[in-house]
């Protein structure tokens, strides 16, 4: 029985594939890694230097971070972090800001008043330091 130098291969070209697949799908690096067995370094260095698996790389990336915007939901999240201008989005946004903007207290700021105000909408509460409210 004769025995080969090094380590067995883990990265083959179906493996590859199957890992390119995983990321054009969606899923991160670090995921698509290990669905596929392999330790998350491996394929970036793995594109260091193979500049065809590098090209392929980038390809699935852009594809991964487009279905990953499909699958995110329509709501506040989608409208500060996307740039979604839809109707669901705008109103998610407004709602989360409102909320924000309310006193411990329960009262709502008169936002008419407070847009002319130089403070910011969070001095306007108590200090956690001192329990004093900003003037």
């Amino acid at each position: 029985m004769t025995r080969g130098r090094g380590r067995t291969a883990q990265f083959t070209p179906e493996v590859r594939q199957q890992f390119l697949d995983e990321v054009a799908a969606g899923a991160t690096i670090k995921n698509a890694s290990t669905v596929v067995g392999v330790h998350y370094n491996v394929p970036p260095r793995r594109a260091q230097t193979d500049k065809a698996f590098a090209a392929a790389l980038d390809v699935a990336k852009v594809r991964g971070r487009q279905a990953r915007r499909d699958g995110t939901p329509h709501g506040e999240s989608r409208y500060n972090h996307l740039g979604c201008r839809c109707g669901v989005c705008r109103t998610a946004a407004t709602a989360g800001r409102v909320g924000r903007r309310t006193i411990r207290d329960g009262q709502v700021l008169d936002l008419d008043t407070a847009r002319e105000s130089p403070t910011s909408f969070l001095l306007l509460g108590p200090s956690p330091q001192t329990g004093r409210i900003a003037a």
